[in-house]
């Protein structure tokens, strides 16, 4: 089995990919507990490990640590300016988040055709790529949450508790107010990109919602999208079959 690992600042995923190439979910895991998670594995016939990661460097260094105690092969997959038929628009293709790289390729493998691809976690991602592959670039912004903490932390009589409602509605209080703002702000900047993605390629792509903050977006409007998971993991398969 080869191991799959998406690591990020706060948590790392798991997934084994067996040699008849299918795929099994091994958790989700505090970043900090990483070496107690991979000790076990590693005893457990790992013949390489596969990883990706958007986190610091020690989480990095713990990965290629583990994997040369165990004697394990090991492969970091970084940002391409060009694979599995997926072009980088970023002129220092480098500086592509490897999560964005992945997820672009890996939607590509599995459709052919245009496509939007907006991931809302901690920060909202925004890429569109064309039906060749080619990337035509996109937008971050801050997720719901990173904007509720930077009002709630810069202002002194600005106050939320509590989850949102369904409804985005013009609010009577603070609270909702700010909850409603900043959900407005995350559907006006996915609405706007859409349109300018529709201009742009020419043609009605695909639009692809993925990370936890999607539960943000009014059900009405995510049923008119197709809802992923586990791209980045499924990216990683790739490169584990194929490199």
């Amino acid at each position: 089995m080869q191991l799959l690992i998406e690591a990020g600042n706060t948590y790392v995923k798991l997934a084994g990919i067996e040699q008849d190439q299918s795929v099994t979910q091994l958790g989700k895991y505090p970043s900090a507990q990483l070496d107690l998670v991979l000790e076990p594995l590693v005893d457990g016939g790992i013949e390489r490990i596969v990883f990706a990661s958007v986190g610091p460097g020690v989480i990095d260094n713990t990965i290629q640590r583990i994997a040369q105690e165990n004697r394990i092969p090991c492969m970091h997959v970084r940002t391409q300016r060009k694979d599995f038929g997926v072009k980088n628009a970023y002129s220092q293709y480098q500086y592509l988040g490897v999560d964005r790289w992945l997820t672009l390729i890996s939607v590509y493998q599995q459709s052919k055709q245009a496509a939007v691809i907006i991931d809302i976690g901690t920060a909202l991602t925004f890429d569109v790529l064309a039906e060749d592959g080619k990337h035509l670039g996109g937008w971050i912004a801050p997720g719901y949450q990173l904007m509720m903490e930077s009002v709630l932390a810069n202002t002194s009589k600005v106050f939320s508790e509590g989850d949102h409602k369904e409804e985005i509605h013009f609010a009577d209080n603070t609270a909702d107010g700010l909850k409603n703002g900043c959900r407005a702000a995350l559907m006006g900047m996915i609405q706007f990109g859409i349109a300018e993605a529709k201009e742009k390629l020419g043609c009605e792509p695909e639009v692809i919602l993925c990370g936890g903050g999607v539960r943000h977006i009014p059900t009405q409007l995510r049923k008119q999208y197709t809802h992923r998971s586990d791209l980045v993991l499924q990216g990683l398969a790739l490169y584990a079959m194929k490199r």
